[in-house]
């Protein structure tokens, strides 16, 4: 994969340099010359860095085949021949041969780019992904309920992605026809495709919603460009781009700020018996629990209404986001309601400053009480490995298959550890356990219990909390629950 980005970021910073030598040295047949070989070759540069070796062979067979026919045929005939070279690119004829370079060829060449967050911020941004998907769930369910909505964006992103396609290789052909008066102008015909191409990637990804919003702040550089180049008189002119450019940065900074508005809070909400308080623990943070680097811990004491707490909630998020830690979870209790933070360990500055942000929210006093939790044991103690949080996450995973109108059976699957093998033995005479020898270690042996049911919600939380009882009885250790269907 490095091999790859290297080779790629090699050969762009090469064209990017040679972009002044070129207008400088060449006549304009040549800069057009060059700057068809540098804008193909940015496309199969693409295709290489997130598609994989496989997929730039089949896609260069395409390519040279279009080139040839177009080179070879007169200009009228063109458009038709772009249109019908774009089919071979959507349609992809060659898909098997296709499958036959993957299998064959080294896995380091045919995976897709995958980019990893680096730096110790990397939970918080694992995160903000997770609430992202959270709140473009709606959008998602559709494509799981709704026969129409799928079949409307996936015909939609098809239709963007010939209309790209088409367009770009008649742009080539046009360039390539008119070398002798070519013009830099050009390249501002390519913007167009990069928009389209945009679009269809936001449509197959979040949706109608981000793709109508991306195509509002798309229009606005094109409507710039053809007013300065007008024939209106300067001030006219002038007047008028200024005004779109102001208005253009305005909606910018508007969508800049929905960006940091738009979070979300999906919680596994119980009462613990125990110690007699009602969870809200935060189901987005769950798969990020045991991470290095947000270490520093605090929780926030308020006594404040329920009802204005939910008021001020949302802004609560939006600040949280803005400033890079997590709500973990919130409690109600006698004494009044608890916010649980982690923050990043070089952070804790924050947890003052937050102090004071919902002091002036709720016009109250709040006691905080900070730690450090480097193994997130008292997360685990007081939420995660808590039998009701337990149940409560089996219900809201097997909850979300309803949502889906997934009506199958479900597995609800734990995974466990022992530290004696009788133990385990004893476990299997009652469930189906698999062995995890990867996970395992000298000290103790990980496994997982599959267990199939109904997705029926007293089922499921009897035949969790049954679960929970056996490996108390047999000194097993919970480690994470799962459902699957």
């Amino acid at each position: 994969m490095k091999r790859r980005i290297m080779i790629s970021a090699s050969m762009v910073l090469l064209l990017i340099v040679l972009i002044p030598i070129a207008v400088l040295l060449f006549d304009l047949r040549d800069q057009g010359i060059f700057m068809i070989v540098m804008l193909v070759t940015f496309v199969y540069v693409g295709i290489y860095v997130f598609g994989g070796v496989h997929k730039l062979i089949v896609y260069s067979i395409y390519g040279i085949i279009t080139t040839a026919i177009l080179l070879s045929s007169p200009q009228p005939y063109h458009l038709p021949i772009a249109i019908i070279g774009s089919l071979l690119f959507v349609l992809n004829p060659l898909s098997s041969f296709e499958s036959y370079l993957e299998k064959k060829m080294n896995e380091e060449d045919v995976l897709p780019l995958r980019i990893s967050i680096r730096g110790s911020y990397w939970p918080f941004y694992s995160y903000q992904k997770e609430m992202k998907n959270f709140y473009h769930l709606p959008q998602a369910r559709k494509l799981f309920t709704q026969k129409w909505y799928l079949h409307a964006r996936q015909i939609l992103t098809v239709a963007l992605v010939t209309l790209g396609t088409v367009v770009f290789i008649n742009n080539l052909s046009n360039i390539a026809n008119s070398l002798d008066d070519f013009s830099w102008i050009n390249f501002f015909n390519f913007y167009s495709v990069i928009i389209i191409f945009i679009l269809a990637f936001f449509l197959y990804k979040k949706g109608f919603t981000s793709t109508i919003r991306t195509l509002v702040i798309s229009v606005f550089p094109p409507v710039i460009f053809l007013v300065l180049i007008s024939d209106f008189p300067d001030p006219i002119r002038y007047s008028f781009a200024g005004g779109t450019l102001i208005a253009f940065m305005v909606i910018l900074g508007l969508e800049l700020a929905k960006l940091y508005q738009r979070v979300a809070y999906d919680s596994y909400h119980y009462y613990d018996v125990d110690q007699q308080m009602e969870v809200y623990a935060n189901a987005l943070f769950e798969p990020l629990i045991y991470n290095e680097s947000f270490t520093k811990c605090a929780s926030f004491l308020m006594k404040v209404k329920p009802e204005e707490f939910q008021k001020q909630f949302h802004s609560i998020l939006v600040y949280a986001n803005y400033f890079r830690f997590i709500v973990t979870a919130y409690t109600m209790e006698k004494q009044g309601i608890t916010i649980h933070a982690h923050f990043h360990y070089k952070n804790g500055k924050r947890i003052e400053k937050f102090k004071t942000f919902l002091e002036s929210k709720f016009k109250n006093q709040v006691v905080v009480h900070q730690f450090d939790d480097p193994n997130k044991q008292q997360y685990e103690e007081k939420f995660f490995h808590r039998p009701d949080y337990i149940v409560s996450r089996g219900l809201a995973l097997a909850n979300l298959l309803k949502e889906l109108e997934i009506k199958t059976r479900i597995i609800v699957s734990m995974i466990v550890y022992f530290e004696h093998e009788e133990d385990l033995l004893e476990i299997q005479k009652i469930y189906s356990v698999l062995r995890l020898d990867d996970l395992s270690e000298d000290e103790y042996i990980t496994a997982r219990i599959d267990v199939p049911l109904i997705n029926v919600d007293y089922v499921i939380e009897a035949k969790i909390r049954e679960m929970l009882l056996e490996l108390l009885i047999h000194s097993g250790k919970f480690v994470r629950i799962s459902v699957f269907y």
